[in-house]
């Protein structure tokens, strides 16, 4: 068990994720209303929406905190050592804003009234087009007076540091002379050395030191081998590429919120988001997919855009529900068998009603039964406003697929359900009439007349059911096709469970007119398989007590 020391560590690391995990949810909303500010003109009624998120937010996390606190590097923001921001872009990065200017760190305090967010924000969008030979960042800041915002320069940063700054050109070459560890190594080694001659000059030393080959150079033997140089260069790739998508989905995004009237403009970009969208699935990376996708809805969402900008947003969503699309995030399905991934989740959620044929053909691909159920459930919340696309998957010669879309239309409960579904109770596949026969269940008294057809199935289980079912949603007129099916020739011959389940239908019709026929049965003897028929009296009996006569 752990110790105390140990659980206050654990409690004080929860917090601290939960104070991150909540000022990147600030930050976010500030870069938002940030890009807002410095995209749109001052009068713009859109930008008093994002003021106001903006203050909610703030307001959210100071009645939990005093301060809130932001490092400035040169491309991160931090937060209690935690990066929190990051972006390399300088065009775009809000941490270079500060940087390039001095500033290392902002801070916001409780009590931060809407006028000072609005101020700060007004000035930021200021320095875009400062004349940096008569203005800065800071000095505007400082201009502001702000009560509940403050703000360290690298002045601050720098003073009493001891940092040399040379006063003339002979002080900045005197500094520049190389004084570092050649010495001390040099003086470390004479030390250790005893009557083993001078030591070598820097050149031999160093030659020594990276023990090149016989007739290889010093500088054939400092470069790097191909494997480093590979090595090196998949880390660069590892490094950048994440970073990239997002920039590149911000940058596409920027450009369509800018976009005219010109219908071939949108169109283009259409395709383009398309291509990249094709692009991610094709090479498996279904989370940024996701991210373009979410983005996108975001937008959408939260920003007033203009009618050409909603219906091209639109489209890039349908598009990412084509057939294509579908069979491109299925390769990706066939790959993770084992594991419901939460990106493909998250990507079957965007998907429209375009792309419920293509998942019902993917239902046919697929082996594993988690994505096949993922897939079921997310085509039934697709088809509640109509179930003709199902249809004709009715009519597939795989007994299974037409399992899965028996299930989907059960899980809907369209009213129109019961028309499609007549040539599946003569159904060669019992899987299938069992799934039909469940379907038709959910289809209260619509559906009594196909579930009468199945008192006649070739399976004693499925016409015991059937018996029943069509008792509880019919009732009354259930009784003249159960009477006939129970006083016909043979019926006493039958196992004693179905004889059971067709009397208990009887009486669960709760009509008068079965008691006659129960009665008769009752006092009724047969010295023929006398056993057989003594089992119908005794279900007669029964369902008289169980209807109290």
């Amino acid at each position: 068990m752990k110790g105390l020391e140990e659980k206050l560590d654990d409690f004080e690391e929860k917090g601290m994720d939960e104070k991150v995990k909540l000022t990147k949810g600030l930050i976010q909303t500030f870069l938002q209303t940030l890009k807002a500010y410095r995209l749109y003109e001052a009068n713009h009624p859109i930008l008093s929406k994002f003021l106001e998120r903006l203050k909610n937010e703030f307001d959210h996390y100071f009645d939990t905190h005093d301060a809130f606190s932001l490092q400035i590097g040169e491309h991160q923001l931090y937060y209690q050592g935690k990066v929190v921001y990051e972006n390399q872009d300088i065009k775009e990065s809000l941490a270079f804003i500060f940087f390039k200017d001095g500033v290392r760190e902002l801070q916001f305090s409780k009590g931060l009234e809407s006028q000072e967010i609005l101020d700060f924000l007004n000035v930021v969008r200021k320095s875009d087009f400062l004349n940096r030979m008569e203005d800065d960042l800071v000095t505007l800041l400082w201009e502001k007076d702000f009560i509940h915002i403050t703000f360290t320069t690298v002045d601050e940063f720098l003073e009493g540091s001891g940092i040399f700054v040379p006063a003339t050109q002979e002080d900045l070459i005197k500094r520049s002379e190389y004084k570092g560890s050649w010495e001390d190594w040099s003086q470390e080694k004479s030390e250790g050395r005893e009557n083993q001659g001078p030591l070598p000059s820097e050149p031999e030393g160093l030659e020594q030191a990276i023990n090149p080959t016989p007739g290889q150079s010093l500088v054939q033997a400092c470069q790097l081998t191909p494997e480093e140089n590979a090595e090196i260069q998949r880390e660069t790739i590892r490094e950048q590429q994440p970073e990239y998508i997002f920039i590149l989905i911000d940058n596409l995004i920027e450009i369509l919120l800018h976009l005219g009237e010109d219908i071939d403009a949108y169109e283009n970009m259409i395709s383009f988001f398309d291509r990249v969208i094709e692009y991610l699935l094709e090479q498996k990376e279904v989370e940024k997919a996701v991210t373009l996708l979410k983005t996108l809805s975001d937008t959408m969402e939260t920003m007033v855009l203009k009618d050409k900008q909603i219906f091209a947003i639109q489209r890039i969503l349908e598009k990412a529900s084509s057939s294509h699309h579908v069979g491109l995030l299925g390769k990706v399905m066939k790959g993770n068998a084992d594991v419901l991934s939460e990106p493909i989740l998250h990507y079957l959620r965007f998907l429209t009603q375009q792309a419920v044929d293509p998942l019902c053909h993917l239902l046919n691909e697929l082996e594993s039964g988690k994505w096949r159920k993922a897939i079921c459930d997310r085509v039934a919340e697709l088809s509640r406003e109509g179930i003709e696309t199902l249809g004709k998957f009715l009519s597939d010669p795989n007994p299974l697929m037409v399992c899965h879309i028996l299930y989907i239309l059960g899980k809907i409960g369209h009213p129109s359900t019961v028309k499609y579904l007549g040539p599946l109770v003569t159904h060669p596949d019992l899987k299938v009439r069992e799934e039909t026969l469940q379907v038709l269940s959910k289809c209260g008294e619509r559906g009594s007349d196909l579930i009468q057809t199945f008192l006649t199935d070739s399976v004693s289980k499925i016409r015991g059911k059937a018996a029943l079912l069509l008792a509880k949603h019919a009732k009354s007129k259930a009784v003249e096709p159960l009477s006939e099916i129970i006083l016909s020739e043979d019926f006493f011959k039958r196992d004693y469970d179905e004889k059971t389940l067709f009397f208990k239908a009887l009486g669960e019709t709760g009509s008068k007119e079965v008691i006659p026929i129960l009665k008769e049965i009752a006092k009724k003897r047969k010295w023929f398989q006398k056993a057989k028929w003594d089992e119908m009296r005794q279900c007669a009996n029964h369902t008289l007590k169980m209807m109290g006569a």
